[in-house]
């Protein structure tokens, strides 16, 4: 498969993230930049063409497309096969798929959705070390389309890229509408939507997003800045691997950091390779302020928050991977969650005023469970929890037993 794009916009680079997070081996060239391009678009005749183009093997070709169209293009089901499953699962991440596994093992009809692609945050990853039964480490990528081959051996369906637009409780059962157009229902859900990266709230930002600014580490781009100098910022762990990731291709990679050391939120093992890397230099107690450019992005403006004093770097591209915000949209518009926007659960519910309310129930809620009853919220979107990726497997087991649980106690409650 080839991808034509007429420079690299955010259009582009959605659709190069899409197809390379869902393992799909694809060469994009740039038109008036690539030689081949041009071979390529006089062999498959295209005229007047919207960019991006997909050409595939056989010649069919997209125009423009959306991410529904190219998934469904590759073999993506993007709609249900059934009409009713015993359990309905919200996000693909590590613990959206350690449940989907989980879920299936123990004969559950399992139905996963997802926005975007396989493994969420962590199958952006270039290498996990810290991932138990992995000593070599793993990618992102092979985590994911390793759980998700595993689930679909126990007959879990997966719809990709679809959100849920709306949820409706009915009886003993929920219904739920999909952006595809399409309704579904199930006895149980699971909220594994995980968290996305808060955005740069920097002048300039949407001007080169896609282009030479990225949220997330960006796999794709790796080769493309071979001898530049990027910035990447952020002070966790995903920040730590995509500076190292880059460090293999770009001159220098510039990892900057508001608190003033980098190991209070990330590994020890990986603070030791950072500060091992040669072409990696750690600016603590640092935050951009301003950037720079017209045709393209040219400097960053950078204030060191301790000293106060401004410098302004040149800067090829960007990678932001600060923070998270739940990444719910409308989902849990009915869920109950905490002033940072993350879905409360068990015992935690308890200290609201509007569960008291509403709990009618003879019992009181499961550790995953939210204040609906049958919907439950596992890794990084629920509130108080630790944010790394074995925590959010170690949800994801855990859930199938109180989703086991929940369909006793409703089945005791049923006349």
């Amino acid at each position: 498969m080839v991808l034509l794009a007429k420079g690299n916009d955010s259009k582009t680079f959605e659709i190069k993230e899409f197809l390379y997070r869902n393992l799909v081996e694809f060469l994009c060239f740039e038109v008036g930049f690539d030689p081949e391009a041009q071979t390529l678009i006089e062999k498959y005749k295209i005229q007047d063409p919207k960019y991006p183009v997909l050409v595939f093997e056989d010649g069919y070709q997209l125009e423009n497309p959306d991410l529904f169209q190219v998934a469904d293009a590759i073999g993506l089901h993007g709609k249900p096969k059934d009409n009713y499953y015993d359990l309905i699962i919200s996000g693909m991440g590590p613990a959206g798929l350690a449940s989907a596994i989980y879920a299936g093992s123990e004969g559950l009809k399992t139905l996963v959705i997802e926005r975007h692609s396989p493994g969420g945050r962590a199958g952006s990853t270039s290498l996990i070390e810290n991932l138990i039964a992995h000593p070599d480490g793993i990618t992102g990528a092979e985590f994911s389309e390793r759980s998700r081959k595993q689930a679909e051996k126990f007959g879990v369906e997966f719809v990709i890229p679809v959100v849920i637009t709306d949820i409706i409780k009915e009886d003993d059962s929920f219904t739920v509408s999909l952006s595809s157009g399409v309704s579904i229902s199930g006895r149980s859900l699971i909220i594994a939507v995980g968290v996305r990266y808060r955005l740069l709230q920097v002048p300039g930002v949407e001007k080169f997003l896609g282009s030479a600014i990225f949220y997330g580490s960006a796999m794709t781009e790796g080769k493309r800045n071979e001898g530049k100098e990027v910035f990447v910022v952020g002070g966790a762990n995903s920040a730590g691997q995509a500076a190292m990731y880059f460090s293999r291709f770009a001159k220098k990679v510039n990892l900057v950091v508001r608190g003033e050391s980098i190991s209070k939120r990330m590994s020890h093992y990986l603070v030791e390779e950072i500060y091992g890397r040669p072409n990696i230099e750690v600016m603590t107690q640092s935050e951009i302020i301003a950037i720079n450019g017209e045709e393209k992005l040219e400097s960053l403006e950078i204030k060191n928050l301790l000293s106060g004093q401004t410098r302004t770097f040149p800067s090829d591209d960007l990678f932001l991977l600060i923070g998270g915000q739940p990444n719910v949209d409308g989902l849990a518009s009915r869920i109950l969650r905490d002033q940072n926007g993350f879905i409360v659960t068990g015992s935690d519910l308890e200290k609201h005023e509007r569960f008291l309310s509403e709990w009618t129930i003879n019992r009181r809620p499961l550790s995953l469970e939210t204040n609906i009853p049958g919907i439950f919220a596992i890794g990084d979107v629920r509130a108080n929890t630790a944010k790394r990726m074995a925590a959010a497997i170690g949800d994801g087991a855990n859930v199938i037993n109180q989703v086991a649980d929940y369909f006793t106690f409703r089945k005791l409650s049923l006349p």
